[in-house]
């Protein structure tokens, strides 16, 4: 009887580089570009709005943002003003938003997730870090990106086991493992690696990449610990509670007591459904 072959592990620069070659991630090549751009020093907007102008999906919501009563005192007409009143910080913002909202409307049949399942979960996590950055005055907007994308690996998961035809559905353990067994078991990597590497392949600030690269270790840099806190309030809302929170994390944001935390989570619930409803 013939010996099976040794299974040979893949890097995640492999799998993420199979994932992104097969098409199954929309607006990647653009985003990518635009993210290479946004990382130099010395950019230029007019080249961005160029960029801008060959994918109207981008364009359409830069202009959206750019003429919100946030930002617009008076219209802005063209995609050059509207990078330039936007800068590089909101524009990053904006470029993980519609990367999310294209990618992320799919059924994940190995997690058994309907389709606007990993997309409302990411939006609340997205929240809950947003408002844990401005609870202590930390960067609000790498909060709610962070939170936004941190399980974008399952979708490079996702397509491992649809490729592999596995019948078997993946096991929620608990808060602090979530799926990563069988996730490990499947491809040799849990979502949060595969994450960090597509969006390390997409040119999202280091900061991002690390953090979601940890989302399952014991958070130490700010954003670290706000993703935390988003995490927890998805598990909160969606999964099972964890009965064992890090309190050293919790009480930095004065969650610490289940009151606080208790209303804390339905501020995040209420901000949910506005963000829900006005998409």
């Amino acid at each position: 009887m013939p010996r099976r072959a040794a299974f040979m592990p893949v890097s995640p620069k492999d799998l993420v580089q199979a994932f992104l070659s097969a098409g199954s991630l929309p607006l990647s090549r653009s985003i990518s570009q635009l993210q290479d751009m946004l990382r130099r020093a010395d950019y230029n907007a007019c080249d961005l709005a160029e960029h801008l102008r060959m994918d109207p999906t981008l364009a359409t919501r830069v202009m959206a943002v750019a003429n919100s009563a946030f930002f617009s005192r008076q219209p802005c007409e063209s995609i050059d003003l509207a990078v330039n009143r936007l800068g590089t910080v909101q524009l990053t913002r904006i470029f993980s938003q519609v990367l999310a909202s294209a990618a992320m409307l799919r059924p994940l049949r190995a997690y058994e997730l309907r389709g606007d399942a990993i997309w409302r979960r990411s939006v609340f996590s997205a929240v809950g870090a947003e408002m844990a950055a401005g609870r202590r005055g930390g960067d609000r907007s790498a909060a709610y990106m962070v939170g936004l994308l941190h399980q974008i690996g399952m979708l490079v998961v996702e397509a491992l086991w649809e490729k592999q035809g596995n019948p078997k559905k993946f096991s929620y353990v608990d808060f602090e493992r979530e799926y990563t067994a069988d996730e490990i078991k499947l491809c040799g990597h849990d979502q949060a690696t595969l994450g960090a590497e597509l969006l390390r392949q997409l040119s999202f600030p280091a900061s991002v990449v690390t953090a979601v690269t940890r989302q399952y270790a014991h958070p130490v840099e700010p954003v670290e610990r706000e993703l935390y806190v988003g995490r927890l309030v998805r598990a909160c809302a969606y999964e099972v509670p964890t009965l064992d929170p890090h309190m050293d994390v919790l009480k930095e944001f004065n969650l610490g007591a289940t009151s606080h935390l208790e209303a804390f989570l339905a501020d995040v619930r209420e901000e949910t459904q506005n963000l829900m409803h006005a998409a």
